[in-house]
């Protein structure tokens, strides 16, 4: 059983060779961190730049949503994912020589116990040895990664350490790359140094250094950014602006949705994209568009408004004027774009009685209505709509029972294999009769509804 035991152990410790371990890149972020900036000789008023002006840059540098690699890059990552690899190894070699050379204090299974250790020792040093000779072409590594800010202790935005060594600060806070600088006045000047440190090169790739007066360090703000950016993003840039009327639109570049307008892209690869906007209620607009390196592309876009499907109102006799409210549209027959929700439209002509026209999105496209001369009592047409309701539901209510009573019968025979073609042609007659008197029904409530407004 211990013997057992001693096997998985050993088959479970051996790991396997550098062609069957997927040596791939298991960080998701590009990180970027920001340092206080030293400051030498500063005059009071001045000393407030040491943390403010880095703060202003991570906030300008902060719209950068990724880092594209270029080669140097890829190939200092994929020898940083095989150091990375044997260090960790060599590390269990280590630990499990120490472990292996403490067994001979021990009495207990000493010859099993250190046949685990030697043979994790071998395996790991194989790796090991393997890994010296992987090609690093062979690591897959992605082409970008989202870029990511890192924030000091207790959330601070930018480190308060002072810079001696910017390989070892990005190493003690895991940074890809850190951005630092110092100030100086000298003579009424302020000198400044800019430093963005790759921690997986080991090397500078960029620097920028300035003098200029104090009221006038923020006009170089712009041209610092615009290559800090070049260097962060890690490809040519270029900015988009769209502005439509009505505001509010969505917008997608490449079929990735951007935001609403009025909206602002900083930072898109130049070249060919296809930008789509919508608005409810008005026509898509589609347009395929250029953008050149380190310009930027506005776009303004007048939306228009999607035709609706039009509602012919009409009048007997015809003149009679048209309102929405107390908005005037104009005399019968008019044509007006159907309503998307219930309208009440109010039709009125000379010696006839005002007409409520209610239309509603599943209207017919064309609706006449019939005026009444003023010499009717409004009361007496109420009444006499009235009375042609309780007739129609009266003729209703009696044709009820007939398909009822039919149908019941062709049931019966039909269940016991009797002809049924007569009792089938009475039910289906009874209930086409039913059926319209239904629908006259519903006629007769609608026209009863609108007396009853018209007298209101």
């Amino acid at each position: 059983m211990k013997t057992l035991v001693v096997l998985l152990l050993a088959v479970a410790s051996i790991p396997v060779s550098a062609q069957e371990i997927n040596l791939a890149d298991q960080r998701s972020n590009w990180s970027i961190g920001v340092a206080a900036f030293e400051g030498r000789n500063l005059s009071p008023e001045n000393v407030y730049l040491t943390r403010s002006f880095p703060l202003l840059l991570r906030e300008r540098l902060e719209a950068i949503p990724e880092h594209y690699f270029n080669e140097a890059e890829v190939r200092a990552y994929r020898k940083r994912i095989i150091l990375n690899e044997r260090q960790r190894l060599a590390k269990a070699v280590s630990a499990d020589r120490r472990a292996r050379d403490e067994l001979f204090f021990i009495t207990d299974s000493v010859q099993e116990k250190e046949a685990v250790y030697e043979q994790r020792i071998t395996a790991n040093l194989a790796s090991i040895r393997k890994l010296r000779e992987l090609d690093p072409e062979s690591i897959a590594f992605p082409r970008s990664k989202p870029l990511r800010f890192i924030s000091g202790a207790d959330g601070q935005l930018v480190f308060d350490k002072e810079v001696l060594s910017p390989f070892q600060l990005a190493k003690q806070q895991d940074l890809d790359v850190l951005l630092w600088g110092r100030f100086e006045e000298v003579q009424g000047f302020l000198y400044f140094e800019i430093t963005l440190f790759n921690a997986i090169l080991g090397e500078p790739v960029f620097t920028y250094s300035d003098a200029t007066p104090p009221a006038e360090l923020y006009e170089r703000f712009d041209e610092l950014i615009v290559e800090l950016a070049t260097v962060l993003w890690g490809r040519d840039w270029s900015s988009l602006t769209v502005q439509t009327v009505p505001p509010g639109a969505s917008v997608w570049v490449d079929e990735v949705f951007r935001g609403r307008t009025p909206l602002s892209i900083p930072y898109l690869l130049p070249g060919s994209k296809e930008m789509r906007v919508e608005v409810p209620e008005y026509q898509p607009v589609l347009r395929t568009i250029e953008l050149s390196p380190y310009t930027e592309e506005i776009q303004r876009i007048t939306l228009i408004p999607q035709a609706r499907e039009a509602l012919t109102l009409d009048s007997n006799p015809s003149g009679a004027a048209i309102y929405r409210g107390s908005e005037w549209l104009g005399t019968t027959p008019l044509s007006v774009e159907k309503p998307e929700e219930l309208s009440r439209f109010l039709l009125r002509r000379e010696g006839y009685l005002d007409f409520p026209l209610y239309a509603y999105p599943t209207i017919e496209q064309s609706v006449t209505a019939d005026l009444l001369p003023e010499s009717l009592d409004p009361a007496e047409i109420q009444k006499r709509r009235r009375d042609e309701l309780y007739r129609a539901f009266g003729a209703f209510a009696l044709s009820l029972p007939f398909p009822l009573f039919f149908g019941g019968y062709r049931s019966d025979y039909q269940a016991v294999g009797a002809d049924i073609s007569g009792w089938t042609f009475a039910y289906v007659g009874t209930f086409a009769v039913s059926s319209s008197l239904f629908v006259n029904l519903v006629v007769r409530v609608i026209r009863y509804l609108q007396a009853a407004d018209r007298k209101a």
